[in-house]
């Protein structure tokens, strides 16, 4: 569970589900999971701002995202620190910048990231119902959100619930916030999104 919690806090979950496929307006799960079937592709930049009650100021990273249907993505952190994250299937493996070039981090908290990686691999098809997770929708303020909340209320201690705000571009959300407990939380702002453009097949490739 220490495994867990540690990829939790490192933002990794909030910043990819940000980019959840679904209906800007949707009113159902069923609608949503409709909307997804219609996304191949995505690709946008992320600013991350990591507030917390001992913080003068947020700290801020930037980055970019990008998936392929059925199950390629790319999450890579470019400021202020370089790390890469990239599924393909069931496979995760995670690169951590070091001088001139990437290197694979072999550390043991990989086996919880395939775990949680595999999660987000549902929510991009639009099941946000997951074994990990439970999903409600609140149509205001409009156009609405999706409340994530943990099943296992171990998790509570150390995610209280991710809040998914849809924006008026269907297949995008406006912003993603990830609340941890009383003083501390994560937004995520999206920046040039682009839907179903084609993504070259070595982004999901080992960095050099």
């Amino acid at each position: 569970m220490r495994m867990v919690k540690n990829f939790f806090l490192g933002g990794v979950v909030v910043l990819i589900t940000a980019m959840v496929s679904a209906g800007a307006i949707a009113a159902t799960m069923a609608d949503m999971q409709e909307a997804a079937g219609s996304i191949r592709s995505i690709s946008a930049d992320f600013i991350q701002e990591k507030h917390m009650k001992i913080l003068v100021k947020p700290l801020i990273s930037k980055g970019i995202i990008r998936f392929q249907s059925p199950d390629s993505l790319r999450f890579e952190y470019r400021e202020p620190i370089q790390n890469i994250l990239i599924m393909q299937g069931k496979s995760v493996s995670r690169y951590i910048r070091k001088d001139d070039t990437f290197v694979r981090d072999n550390a043991a908290a990989m086996g919880a990231m395939t775990i949680v990686m595999d999660e987000i691999s549902q929510w991009l098809k639009g099941d946000f119902n997951t074994s990990v997770f439970h999903a409600t929708i609140e149509d205001t303020p409009e156009p609405g959100r999706i409340i994530l909340a943990p099943k296992d209320k171990a998790m509570t201690h150390f995610i209280q619930d991710i809040v998914l705000i849809l924006s008026e571009q269907p297949g995008v959300f406006k912003e993603v916030i990830i609340r941890e407990n009383q003083d501390s939380y994560t937004r995520l702002r999206f920046d040039k999104v682009k839907l179903n453009e084609d993504i070259n097949p070595e982004v999901f490739t080992a960095p050099k």
